[in-house]
């Protein structure tokens, strides 16, 4: 006699089927999280009750819905759209600038298809590739700091995603920042010594014996710079008010002629030495015997009302700018290397002499960074500067060590 075959029945409930008087065909779809497509559970149940609580048990391992996919590149902009006003114009300008180099390769592919190796291919071809500076024709290569600084923007945005469930890890943060060589050669990693130090303040103070000419605000701005080791947009930033009980608040900088906080956000005080007193009590001298148009302005160094003028109408506007451009060391600072006889420098380079000054004059640590504006031991040491003479006295301090 042939095997009656039963006929599926239908039930009230999608996706379970009735293949027998005590048999019930029960199907659950749910997502490949691996591969987003959509894939079909099974499972049997003898009644329909029980077929009912299997069909939800196998719906319950279903995976999350997919978020919607997103391009980097618009994923990218948008970020930067939500936490623009939580930066400093300066910051906002260089995460700008640090999204756009990541876009040029990454911005085509899906956030959650970038892999760790993608980024080091960015990173690769970046590293590579060469920029025009400033209209020379001389091509330059990317510097591994600023590879680095891009490589720390794109950590940010995708923390950001992993957050927002977009991804799962963050692919900028499985591959380590390129190596960084201490900067210790070149003019903004030199500092000077203590006879360098009193060579170059006596030679601004003297005009190098009148063998160079040197405007008197922008010889005070100089020794500035080297009695306070301040940042150069602190310096241009210097109002009259910051200067306290005998102690300059550092409070603001400024950037591309536009007062901002100090690069740390940290308000900070100086004290004033006698030299400094004197330079600027000579300033506020010159400034009222010249009744220069940029006393109004409160600031201790103005821009002269040549400059002022010039860069209102590069801005195309009537609006007058007393800040200086950070540009005004390079000039000076060149006249007084070359007739002193010290080792060539930048502005920056005083900051780092400061530093080294106060370290072997035997102040602790945590009052220089109090007093540089540094936020971690880690950033200080990088200003560090161990000259020969302190070489030569630890390697005989062994040598006496060892015959004693």
């Amino acid at each position: 006699m042939p095997y009656k075959i039963s006929r599926k029945k239908r039930t009230a409930v999608p996706g379970i089927v009735q293949i027998g008087p005590s048999r019930f065909l029960v199907r659950a779809r749910w997502n490949d999280p691996r591969t987003g497509q959509r894939r079909t559970r099974k499972g049997t149940a003898t009644t329909f009750a029980q077929a009912v609580a299997l069909q939800e048990q196998l719906k319950g391992t279903e995976s999350k819905p997919k978020p919607i996919k997103q391009r980097f590149k618009d994923y990218a902009e948008q970020w930067m759209r939500v936490h623009a006003s939580e930066y400093a114009v300066s910051t906002r300008e260089r995460y700008i600038s640090a999204i756009a180099h990541a876009s040029a390769f990454l911005g085509p592919m899906w956030v959650e298809g970038i892999l760790p190796s993608d980024i080091r291919e960015w990173r690769s071809r970046k590293l590579n590739e060469t920029f025009s500076f400033k209209k020379k024709t001389k091509k330059r290569k990317y510097a591994r700091t600023t590879i680095n600084s891009w490589h720390r923007v794109l950590c940010c945005v995708f923390d950001d995603a992993v957050t927002d469930g977009v991804i799962q890890v963050n692919p900028a943060k499985a591959i380590p920042l390129l190596e960084e060589s201490r900067l210790t050669s070149g003019r903004r990693g030199r500092s000077l010594s203590r006879e360098q130090f009193k060579t170059f303040v006596t030679s601004i103070e003297n005009r190098c014996d009148g063998k160079i000419t040197l405007a008197e605000d922008i010889a005070r701005l100089l020794l500035t710079a080297a009695w306070t080791g301040m940042r150069r947009g602190e310096l241009l930033a210097l109002r009259w008010d910051d200067l306290i009980d005998g102690e300059i608040h550092v409070t603001r900088s400024v950037w591309r002629r536009n007062a901002k906080t100090t690069k740390t956000d940290d308000p900070r005080r100086i004290a004033i030495v006698e030299p400094l007193k004197n330079v600027f009590d000579d300033q506020r001298k010159w400034l009222l015997k010249t009744q220069h148009p940029g006393l109004s302005s409160g600031l201790i160094f103005p821009a002269s009302p040549t400059h002022a003028g010039g860069g209102a109408k590069r801005r195309k506007t009537d609006e007058l700018s007393w800040y200086r451009s950070p540009t005004i060391f390079v000039k000076p600072l060149k006249k007084i290397v070359d007739h002193a006889g010290i080792p060539d420098i930048s502005g920056h380079s005083l900051r780092r002499t400061y530093e080294d000054m106060l370290r072997k004059a035997g102040v602790e640590s945590l009052v220089r960074r109090s007093i540089a504006g540094w936020r971690t031991e880690k950033a200080q040491a990088i200003y560090a500067t161990v000259s020969r003479e302190e070489r030569d006295s630890a390697a005989l301090a062994v040598v006496n060590f060892i015959m004693s």
